[in-house]
């Protein structure tokens, strides 16, 4: 959804109880702005930065989620806004036991998210993830620290070594045993020494996610280097996608159906830059009733032969083009 700052109290209401919200101001430069019920209200991370949370001013409550004072991450007078909203389980977590370290987790099967928090050790251990499935992507953070946002996906050229990194453009990368050479199983995520992942008492929190028929797909395409660019069958009409590629550097561009309500989505904004919004950027989507089709040559999203990664969740069937 999207909706203009106040500079003052403000309550945005989304239809339903969010668990992770996500903002970003569409009009001038300042950071993401993330929040979720796993690590509290009023304290954010900003997927654009490697700092550790903070004070963010904003609740997340029963139709949305409100902000008591003007701030530019979240409700500057007359600055619009976007807001990314995902619901998980209400706040309510369990602990988990099945890994070396015990997990707090916050979960929706129904739609493949799960919200793991953690405490490192710096050894090689094992934490559960609650999703009673393989993830295909993981996003790590060290929210009481500095640390950079390692990514895990199924997509990458070594699923047991490799990542990307949230707040950076840089292609994929194989740190020191951040994973003890194992990928993630059906209930446990696995972890090495790397401090990004798990420094000894480091708070973590791990944003897991897998596809789900009709509401969300993750995976991979190469690209052709057309303007008639790749199609991606989801089984769904968009409303969100982002794509990075993997095989070189590049920004994690992010479309969606709302700022952008016709064809071509080219309505840009990007997870690792505080830049406003590209109204026009060069790279240009086409949403499917059942995917997309990449419809420029940018090297964003359409390199000849490069491969990029996708995370894309489904349209409401009532507002679907």
């Amino acid at each position: 959804l999207t909706y203009t700052g106040n500079g003052g109290n403000q309550t945005i209401n989304v239809g339903f109880q969010p668990d992770f919200v996500w903002i970003k101001s569409r009009d001038d430069t300042s950071s993401h702005s993330w929040t979720d019920s796993a690590r509290g209200n009023s304290v954010v991370l900003q997927s654009n930065e490697n700092g550790a949370q903070a004070s963010g001013q904003i609740t997340l409550n029963a139709n949305g989620f409100s902000m008591t004072n003007g701030n530019a991450l979240r409700n500057n007078a007359g600055v619009r806004y976007v807001a990314f909203c995902w619901k998980v389980n209400g706040g309510t977590a369990s602990t988990l036991t099945a890994g070396s370290i015990n997990s707090t987790v916050q979960v929706n099967t129904d739609t493949g998210i799960s919200l793991v928090k953690y405490t490192g050790t710096g050894a090689n251990a094992t934490v559960a993830h609650g999703l009673g499935a393989t993830p295909e992507m993981i996003i790590f953070k060290n929210y009481g620290g500095v640390a950079g946002w390692k990514t895990w996906t199924d997509q990458l050229s070594g699923t047991t070594t490799k990542v990307i990194e949230l707040n950076d453009p840089t292609a994929e990368m194989t740190p020191t045993n951040a994973f003890n050479a194992t990928a993630p199983s059906s209930t446990l995520i696995s972890l090495g020494s790397y401090s990004d992942v798990n420094s000894s008492n480091g708070t973590f929190i791990a944003y897991c996610f897998k596809s789900v028929e009709g509401f969300s797909k993750f995976g991979s395409y190469r690209g052709n280097g057309d303007a008639v660019g790749t199609i991606v069958e989801t089984g769904f009409e968009p409303a969100f996608l982002m794509i990075k590629r993997i095989d070189s550097s590049d920004n994690w561009y992010i479309v969606d159906n709302v700022r952008s309500t016709s064809n071509p989505r080219q309505a840009a904004v990007f997870a690792n830059l505080n830049d406003a919004e590209y109204p026009t950027y060069g790279a240009k989507v086409d949403f499917l009733s059942n995917g997309f089709q990449i419809a420029s040559t940018d090297n964003s999203v359409n390199n000849s032969g490069a491969k990029y990664q996708y995370m894309v969740f489904a349209a409401d069937p009532d507002t679907e083009a």
